[in-house]
């Protein structure tokens, strides 16, 4: 399992670089086009936009695999051992209200975006709403585990 979880993140790495890449390329290029040529292009705002979005999406389930979320210290900090459980715990069952709700939304949005694409790139809107949804389960999956294993973790 750990091996598959490992493959896992090094795809999601490779994936992080090239939307990365792709972001500082179209924004670089837009820059070009604009400052030597002067001939602005219509489509790197959409395309670093829905970058950013997806590589949002790509790297939650990395966070939650890790715990690593950004948390407020100070509060935890005057927290005994049983408080801070209880603070993670809470925390796992808001991330999973989080899930279900972006998955509800994307439920009822799908079917109406489905052959929609943007003005200037043309990128297919169901693209980037289908990384929103492979990711969020992803992440959902790893909140569950995290959460499951905080409820066992001794205090």
């Amino acid at each position: 399992m750990k091996k598959a979880l490992d493959g896992f993140e090094r795809v999601v790495d490779w994936l992080e670089i090239a939307i990365n890449v792709l972001i500082i390329g179209v924004i670089g290029l837009q820059i070009i086009t604009r400052s030597i040529f002067n001939l602005p292009l219509k489509f790197p705002e959409e395309v670093a936009t829905f970058s950013l979005i997806a590589m949002i999406f790509v790297g939650l389930p990395i966070v939650e695999r890790y715990d690593s979320h950004l948390r407020v210290e100070f509060l935890q900090e005057k927290m005994g051992p049983a408080g801070r459980k209880v603070c993670r715990i809470i925390s796992r069952v808001l991330i999973l209200l989080c899930v279900a709700g972006i998955l509800a939304g994307e439920a009822q949005l799908f079917p109406q975006i489905r052959v929609l694409k943007t003005h200037a790139a043309g990128i297919p809107y169901p693209w980037l709403h289908t990384v929103m949804i492979v990711f969020s389960v992803l992440w959902g999956l790893f909140a569950i585990l995290g959460l499951i294993k905080e409820i066992r973790k001794k205090v």
